[in-house]
């Protein structure tokens, strides 16, 4: 591909997501969508992009643009006003859960970006492969659970139930596994074994500090109902495989 086309298309992308961005806060305006905008936004700043490193400059763009995009139209349809509460707990979330992962989203991009070595058939096949299986998983999980149940902070709205059938039949927190594949193809753009299972682990011990205090507030919650449930179900992987949990 030429630069100057290259160029143009990084450019777009930026464009592109920054007036949905805009959008997303037009419509709802709150800081968990203005977090999640600025996490997928700063890796798409057209600035760096060089012959030499344009084919990963390029991945980690139209990644960025297009799970950003999927976040903030979750953000934007599931976070309520009274969800920022400012209390400990939502700081908790915020430095314990969000950060982490934003660092190894914005760090993976980065790292790509920078990378000069030319990005192989085979690795570009896996990178789509698990960022398009992630995406989807991402969705359909968020789409099951339903705008009442999804949420940044770990509380329980009105007439909220424990999920247990579709995808959550299998393991219990199919979202979080499904971003993770998604951080896993920026891992593989890095083409970095280093930087990728750098990545990987701070995502990841993010997700953990997430699902630690969500299935303790669960196990309040609803008691042997989850009990059961979680007996039955694994964390990350489905029970016929041992994740542990």
């Amino acid at each position: 591909m030429e630069h100057s086309l290259a160029l143009i298309l990084v450019q777009l992308n930026f464009g592109l997501f920054l007036a949905g961005f805009a959008f997303a806060l037009a419509k709802n305006f709150n800081l968990n969508i203005l977090l999640v905008g600025l996490i997928y936004l700063a890796p798409l700043l057209p600035f760096g992009l060089t012959p030499e490193n344009q084919d990963r400059f390029l991945i980690v763009s139209y990644f960025n643009t297009v799970f950003g995009a999927i976040e903030l139209v979750i953000f934007v349809l599931t976070v309520r006003p009274a969800d920022i509460t400012f209390d400990r707990p939502y700081l908790m979330q915020l430095f314990g859960h969000t950060l982490p992962i934003a660092a190894a989203l914005i760090g993976l991009s980065y790292y790509a970006r920078g990378m000069q070595i030319p990005v192989g058939g085979g690795e570009l096949t896996v990178s789509l492969g698990l960022f398009v299986l992630g995406s989807v998983l991402r969705i359909v999980a968020v789409a099951q659970i339903g705008r009442v149940a999804f949420k940044f902070d770990i509380a329980f709205r009105d007439n909220q139930a424990l999920k247990t059938d579709q995808l959550y039949s299998w393991v219990r927190h199919p979202s979080y596994v499904a971003m993770l594949i998604v951080i896993l193809a920026y891992a593989v753009n890095t083409h970095s074994w280093g930087a990728g299972i750098l990545g990987m682990v701070t995502a990841w011990a993010g997700f953990q500090y997430r699902i630690h205090h969500e299935e303790r507030a669960l196990a309040l919650q609803y008691g042997k109902e989850y009990a059961r449930f979680r007996e039955r179900t694994g964390m990350w992987f489905p029970r016929w495989f041992s994740d542990g949990s």
